[in-house]
């Protein structure tokens, strides 16, 4: 009995498994079946992973990082700044009447005939004020006869010039639009090497063909740093911030941001064998370029008289550079075609020493003599030309509209 029992029990167990395994194997057959009921025409036609998943706004929230943060911050406040320059060309003209000119001057020299050509530029700059203030790089707007404006909505409007710092490499513009978003400036003194940049501006706007800027990242790799640019003039700048954010042609004038979201400087330059960016750009410090804004609107109107050079504070670092004692001074990087300081026979490489008897030795100290003054008035100079002084007398001019210089 207990083993017939036994064996009773035993059966009860394997009915109760198996009625749990045909269970079992019904409902995965009915799942299979479900699943087969999907064609491949039926899954081509499912709805695509829409990232609805439970992760997805973890990874929507990581995604908007500081960068992401910063460059729409920023972003609304960069604009196109798009120039045109008239340029004198010279160039043979076979049509010319040669005798009268072999015979007038009695040697022979090509036929020449002056034509003049507009040349567009493109650069960068960025708001500063709701009214419209507009901060760029000098040499974005050197020596152009108009200035234009494009905003990220794709607006363009013309843009007054106010005024440029030549050595800091800093000019502002005066657009007239209110309610603009202005950027934020931060503090360029407190910029950590190693820590976060981002550029932001329009390089090749023409090629992109969109008014929406560009943004690059990179780290700051350095400041403090002193560099000379070849060109046709003599540009030499100090004190600048270098970072491996790609500039390219058309970022120039246009912001270094932090990952706050703060401009810390106007672009300005890159070293390149190309043309293109190699991981070595520049950037005004913003608090010098901030300085020179305020002053500039302060004085811009000030104006009455003018001479016609740019101009470079001589500093240790740029009398090395130039391979010359520094004795003070300002120096004359570029004498303004036709202005009363070419006329005079001034040129690129002099040293001003003292202007109307006052030694200057900063471009405020030649501001206050040339603000003292109006056009037609007759002041004295001294330069200083290879090691020598030159004493002379220079009659001022008028201002010319538009960006040419002291």
């Amino acid at each position: 009995l207990i083993i017939e029992h036994s064996i009773f029990i035993d059966m009860r167990d394997m009915n109760r498994l198996l009625i749990t395994a045909v269970l079992i194997f019904s409902v995965i057959n009915i799942a299979g079946c479900d699943q087969s009921e999907k064609t491949p025409e039926a899954l081509m036609h499912a709805p695509p992973n829409d990232g609805t998943a439970e992760t997805t706004s973890d990874i929507t929230l990581s995604r908007q990082n500081a960068i992401v943060v910063a460059a729409e911050e920023v972003g609304k406040s960069v604009v196109t700044v798009k120039t045109v320059k008239t340029v004198r060309r010279k160039v043979f003209d076979p049509f010319s009447d040669f005798f009268s000119d072999f015979f007038r001057e009695f040697y022979w020299s090509p036929p020449l005939k002056e034509y003049k050509q507009e040349v567009p530029g493109l650069g960068s700059g960025f708001i500063i004020s709701d009214d419209g203030y507009i901060l760029t790089a000098e040499h974005v707007v050197h020596g152009v006869d108009s200035v234009k404006v494009q905003f990220s909505d794709g607006s363009e409007i013309p843009a007054e010039f106010i005024g440029s710092d030549y050595y800091a490499d800093v000019a502002v513009l005066k657009v007239n639009k209110d309610n603009l978003p202005p950027a934020r400036l931060g503090n360029s003194d407190s910029v950590i090497v190693g820590e976060w940049s981002i550029a932001i501006g329009h390089p090749f706007a023409e090629a992109v063909g969109s008014p929406q800027p560009s943004v690059t990242v990179g780290v700051i790799s350095a400041k403090g740093r002193t560099m000379r640019r070849v060109d046709n003039t003599i540009r030499i700048s100090e004190n600048l911030i270098q970072t491996d954010a790609a500039i390219n042609p058309g970022n120039s004038g246009g912001p270094l941001v932090n990952a706050n979201g703060e401009v810390i400087g106007i672009n300005t330059a890159i070293i390149t064998t190309s043309g293109g960016s190699l991981g070595i750009g520049f950037a005004v410090p913003i608090n010098t370029a901030r300085k020179v804004a305020r002053y500039i609107i302060e004085n811009h109107d000030k104006r009455k008289s003018w001479l016609g050079v740019y101009l470079i504070p001589v500093t240790e670092s740029i009398a090395y550079v130039m391979e010359f004692k520094n004795e003070g001074g300002l120096l004359i990087a570029e004498v303004v075609v036709d202005s009363p300081a070419y006329n005079a026979g001034l040129r690129s490489g002099d040293v001003i020493v003292s202007f109307d008897g006052k030694k200057v030795h900063k471009t405020e100290e030649f501001d206050r003599v040339v603000f003292s003054h109006r056009a037609g008035d007759e002041v004295e100079l001294t330069i200083r030309r290879a090691g020598k002084k030159m004493t002379g007398k220079i009659r001022l001019g008028s201002p010319p509209e538009g960006e040419a210089g002291r």
